[in-house]
């Protein structure tokens, strides 16, 4: 059944570059309320003005509501929304959803940030909320020397907490000597490339519950023709155009998908088809629940139309 999207209508009110390819941009209301709030580690969903919609983390100080803040870095090889967003001006008015937490920080115990590149970005806040709480933590931040947003001024702000590790440099990441080195009961979460992730998650199988990981959106297969998505309730058809996602097409139609990680991960788009043959692309869904449910956020369609339980 289609629903109505609850969003929120925000002001571009500076972009300013972090990096070569990265840029912070901040949002406002325009009439100069507080925005709603938000725990470190959230995400918000941004509306672009051709009607994409990409994920970015919220990187400002969840103290300070008069605005949201993301970094966005270009992606050449991506499906144009880091592009299209670079290309917005102060005084653009968009949209976001509301913010949205699927990295919340735990509040009791020590805790120890693996970051490579442009996934330093959900950290930021956490960093700020456990130096006013005197909370025990410890960043490892893994860049190119020119792609490293927010490195100085972490650096400077929790100069005994931050290691930073530039590419150019002798000094290197060690991800196992960081795990090894874990203070007792320690949290540890990652956000990263795909390589330091998985090193991640293969050496902390004894931690459990203790690990916490943030992936990048999804990315869709480039080769990807347009199909049509039926929606057996409404009797609706939509058009999913080459390089946009199911999840896309459906949000620009206005049909709500509940969605959240948009990277095969969550779970939460899961939706049931009727007809045609999906082409998986998540990375949590058990073989056994492939044959009735895909997911709309990374899933595509090997033919030329699908049905959707909608």
């Amino acid at each position: 059944m289609a629903k109505s999207i609850h969003r929120v209508s925000v002001t571009l009110t500076d972009v300013t570059p972090l990096a070569s390819d990265i840029k912070l941009f901040r949002l406002a209301d325009p009439d100069g309320w507080d925005l709603p709030a938000f725990d470190p580690g959230a995400h918000i969903d941004l509306h672009l003005p051709s009607g994409t919609t990409r994920q970015y983390s919220l990187c400002g100080d969840a103290a300070d509501r008069s605005c949201y803040e993301i970094a966005v870095k270009h992606e050449d090889a991506g499906r144009g929304g880091s592009k299209e967003a670079h290309g917005l001006k102060p005084g653009a008015e968009l949209l976001v959803s509301l913010p949205r937490n699927l990295l919340p920080l735990v509040s009791t115990q020590p805790v120890v940030i693996i970051a490579g590149g442009i996934g330093i970005t959900p950290f930021v806040p956490m960093l700020a909320q456990m130096s006013r709480t005197n909370q025990s933590y410890a960043l490892h931040y893994a860049s190119r020397h020119d792609d490293a947003p927010f490195a100085q001024a972490l650096k400077s702000t929790h100069p005994d907490n931050v290691v930073i590790y530039p590419n150019d440099t002798e000094q290197r990441l060690d991800i196992a000597l960081i795990i090894a080195e874990l203070p007792e009961n320690a949290h540890l979460y990652c956000c990263g490339p795909n390589r330091m992730i998985d090193d991640v998650i293969a050496q902390t199988q004894h931690m459990k519950d203790r690990v916490h990981i943030e992936y990048f959106g999804g990315t869709i297969d480039p080769a990807q023709k347009s199909y049509d998505v039926h929606l057996a309730r409404s009797g609706r058809t939509i058009g999913v155009q080459k390089g946009q996602t199911m999840l896309e097409a459906l949000r620009a139609a206005d049909i709500e998908v509940p969605a959240s990680c948009e990277g095969g991960i969550c779970m939460d788009c899961k939706t049931r088809f009727t007809a045609g043959e999906p082409e998986h692309r998540d990375i949590m869904m058990p073989k056994s629940e492939r044959g009735q449910f895909l997911t709309p956020c990374v899933s595509g369609c090997l033919g030329k139309e699908i049905t959707l339980d909608l």
